[in-house]
């Protein structure tokens, strides 16, 4: 794995700061302190997000980050465009036109910066509105998130998907709003509204059919998320097996995850998806992916009975492979125990 050890101070820095106003959020006892992106909204709030911005990011391929996974594995910190954002909401909710702290920003930062502050002066369109910052925004009950999601702005529509919960007595509505959403074009709205699905647990018959339509998506993120939600619902069929196995050739590490972690949740699979899973396995192996020889290994332990064996007719004489493999197997059986 490259690393650019110049940047490596920069990062640590960036973290510091993160933590830092997370910190900060929780000694005020801020009741949405544990949502990731508010945190990171914040550090730009505070006027910590010029300094931030400077700092030129090591891409570390080596610990990857589930893009479906937002609640189990945030980012660590705003990419480049949402972090331009939330500079130009910064600057919008204090009414500057044109702010002279943009200066101090990077190019690549500065200029999406003034693109979307241009966007938010015409259009206004934020859930949070600078005018009326007292009135409790995030304290509404699901009957309020539901008129909210049919809101004309994208962004409230976006909020209020993030707050749907569970209510037995609204379950037809959030259906209803979710698979709008789901049939959408636009790639957030989609996003949220699978994050939806999955917090609320969505089972009905068209929800799933219209999940399983997006693990062919266009969009890389959208099939990820959707074939992690069907697993999660317990509804990966035989059709999305085959889906999810063709995702382990994708050279997007998330995709990757996803078709194993949707694997992993059968309790076998058939000949030609486990030589998928070998393929990629045998890949993991080869570029030391540690993270997903343990995640392979698991699946192995769930699917066969002598998983060893396996490894052996597989890996042949290579012994390096065998003992990685080996490893993992055990960490995987000990994490299991540790979980009964």
């Amino acid at each position: 794995m490259h690393t650019n050890i110049v940047n490596e101070p920069a990062l640590t820095a960036a973290s510091l700061i993160h933590h830092v106003v997370a910190d900060l959020l929780h000694q005020h006892k801020f009741p949405y302190a544990h949502f990731p992106e508010l945190v990171d909204l914040a550090v730009v709030m505070t006027g910590l997000g010029a300094i931030r911005s400077r700092f030129e990011f090591v891409k570390r391929t080596g610990n990857f980050w589930d893009s479906t996974g937002w609640g189990v594995f945030p980012r660590p910190f705003l990419d480049t465009q949402t972090l331009a954002y939330a500079h130009a909401l910064a600057a919008w909710t204090r009414d500057e036109s044109d702010p002279s702290w943009f200066t101090e920003l990077p190019p690549t930062v500065r200029n999406p910066s003034k693109k979307s502050l241009k966007f938010l002066s015409k259009t206004g369109d934020s859930f949070f509105d600078p005018k009326s910052a007292n009135q409790p925004l995030l304290q509404q009950d699901q009957q309020q998130w539901l008129a909210l999601a049919g809101a004309k702005s994208t962004s409230k529509q976006i909020i209020a998907l993030r707050h749907f919960q569970p209510d037995e007595t609204l379950a037809d509505r959030q259906a209803t709003i979710v698979l709008e959403k789901l049939r959408s074009a636009n790639i957030p709205l989609i996003l949220h509204a699978i994050c939806s699905v999955e917090s609320v647990m969505l089972t009905e018959e068209q929800v799933v059919d219209q999940l399983r339509y997006l693990t062919e998506h266009q969009n890389d993120e959208v099939r990820a998320k959707a074939m992690i939600a069907l697993a999660k619902l317990g509804q990966v069929d035989e059709a999305t097996v085959g889906v999810a196995s063709k995702m382990l050739g994708s050279r997007a590490k998330h995709e990757v995850y996803s078709g194993v972690f949707a694997l992993g949740s059968q309790p076998d699979v058939d000949d030609t998806t486990l030589r998928a899973v070998d393929r990629s396995f045998l890949s993991a192996l080869q570029t030391c992916d540690y993270e997903f020889i343990q995640l392979f290994a698991m699946c192995y332990e769930r699917w066969l009975e002598q998983p060893e064996t396996h490894f052996g007719q597989l890996l042949g004489g290579e012994d390096e492979y065998l003992e990685m493999a080996g490893e993992a197997l055990q960490a995987a059986r000990e994490q299991s125990v540790a979980l009964g």
